[in-house]
């Protein structure tokens, strides 16, 4: 079977972005995207990568940097594939094996654009990162010599500043970068023009992505390689829905890439979406999984097909969850409803338990702002499924019994491990052995752990106490389906 390399070729276009990482989730969303804006807006770009760490993959080249895309999951209620062969990655140059090439990237006279993602960790500031070095250790000081390169190079000229779009799942990325890059300026006493020339012309856009791209599809990659008809060591798998929110407004005049395929949407409002997204398709999973799983559940597209599961999403999501979004009805209910067809994706098993990870700080963060809306604008009425929620989460964590590094519960005949901050498995597994009121009470009560003490929101801790007592006694498929017909 011949190579993709062998049936595709890329295209001769002018290199507009620099991409800091080579991963799977940069090759899947903003590759996918540029080659699609190529093609159907006339975008005109190619992308050179850089790799940030030591050891640049061997892969790369052995394909002439050419690989295939597989969409998988569904569209308009009906399931959708797509396999894309990404033609627009010109090279891929190491940051220490190519240092010098890739300083040159710094001439450049098309370069615009400078994507990041170099994981969470990768926006730090390390006092030990020194100019001379070649290179720096961490991104920000990477980017800050490549930077300021360039800006030697063409003089300062404010039509040669970048454009920064990092997609690390941090807060305030953009900021960040910046807050770091200022970092290095003052650390290595660079001129006070080159630090204007970062102020006023460069841009740190803050940016939200939302793609899930599970990679390399190790098991089904020989079939799908039949069925494409060539092989290729870089398959990157992913689902179709693709957002990216980026919080500059001013960069939609230059990066015209947004397409059916690949959502941009431009925005200085970056937070509006970072809540919907938060609420709405986090929050969904939060609320909903560790009861479905008492439930019997364990994945969640057998959630979306389980009718009792079915209607509490449903009513939690569009009755409880949406109205607090702040975005208008309309577009809040399209993204759920967009959310829920990728909750649906037959081509991904998305364990409940994996979900369940260190889901105290996740309800905090994903269901309790949406909580304490929802009861502000009902005049102090509880919503039931949000409420319902807290108990379902205090009775999955409900045991005495340590394991490795978790708590372990028991689902009928099942035993499952429970992972948390360790202190917070160790309070919850010693209060477990008191009255449900007690241990209620005791952890309800925990600032450190919401935020607040939430025995205080007008009758939630007996509402929680109730529910809890019910799913004990009755079971959590019983509880959903007594609070589905109300």
């Amino acid at each position: 079977m011949k190579n993709v390399s062998e049936l595709y070729s890329r295209k001769e276009r002018p290199v507009k972005v620099l991409q800091i990482g080579e991963g799977n989730f940069l090759r899947a969303f903003v590759d996918y995207g540029i080659d699609v804006a190529n093609e159907e807006l006339g975008f005109n770009s190619n992308v050179d990568i850089i790799v940030p760490i030591a050891n640049k993959p061997a892969r790369f080249a052995k394909q002439n940097n050419i690989y295939t895309v597989c969409l998988r999951g569904q569209k308009d209620g009906k399931p959708y594939k797509e396999n894309r062969v990404v033609t627009c990655v010109e090279q891929v140059l190491g940051a220490y094996e190519d240092y010098e090439a890739f300083m040159k990237l710094a001439e450049l006279e098309t370069l615009e654009f400078v994507v990041s993602n170099t994981t969470e960790a990768g926006i730090v500031y390390e006092d030990g990162d020194k100019l001379a070095d070649k290179p720096p250790k961490t991104f920000p000081a990477k980017l800050t010599k490549f930077l300021y390169t360039r800006y030697q190079f063409f003089k300062g000229a404010p039509d040669k500043a970048l454009t920064m779009l990092p997609v690390e799942l941090i807060d305030h990325n953009g900021e960040n970068l910046k807050k770091c890059v200022l970092q290095y300026v003052a650390l290595w006493q660079l001129e006070a023009g080159f630090k204007k020339w970062l102020d006023q012309d460069c841009i740190f856009a803050g940016t939200l992505v939302d793609r899930i791209v599970p990679g390399y599809p190790r098991d089904e990659a020989a079939a799908i390689c039949q069925e494409l008809g060539y092989e290729d060591e870089l398959l990157d798998k992913a689902e179709p829905f693709g957002l990216w929110v980026i919080g500059d407004a001013r960069v939609e005049k230059k990066f015209k890439v947004s397409s059916k395929k690949w959502h941009v949407i431009f925005t200085d409002k970056i937070e509006v979406y970072k809540e919907r997204k938060v609420r709405i398709l986090n929050g969904a999973h939060t609320s909903m999984v560790l009861g479905a799983y008492l439930a019997g559940m364990d994945y969640v597209g057998q959630c979306m097909a389980d009718p009792d599961i079915r209607t509490q999403l449903d009513q939690s999501v569009f009755g409880e969850i949406v109205p607090t979004v702040h975005l208008p009805k309309a577009e809040a209910e399209e993204f759920a409803q967009a959310v829920f067809e990728r909750f649906e994706n037959p081509f991904v098993k998305h364990a409940l338990l994996s979900i369940s990870l260190n889901s105290i700080s996740k309800w905090k963060a994903r269901v309790l702002p949406s909580f304490k809306d929802s009861v502000a604008n009902n005049h102090g009425q509880l919503p039931k499924w949000l409420t319902y929620s807290l108990a379902a989460l205090l009775a999955f964590y409900h045991t005495t019994k340590a394991g490795k590094g978790c708590l372990l519960g028991t689902r009928g005949a099942d035993t499952y491990e429970i992972h948390d901050d360790a202190d917070k498995l160790e309070f919850i597994r010693q209060q477990a052995g008191k009255t449900n009121a007690g241990y209620v009470q005791a952890i309800m009560s925990r600032t450190d752990f919401w935020g607040e003490d939430l025995t205080k929101i007008p009758g939630f801790y007996d509402a929680v106490v109730k529910y809890l007592d019910a799913i004990l006694s009755k079971g959590a498929r019983a509880v959903i389906q007594d609070l589905g017909k109300k």
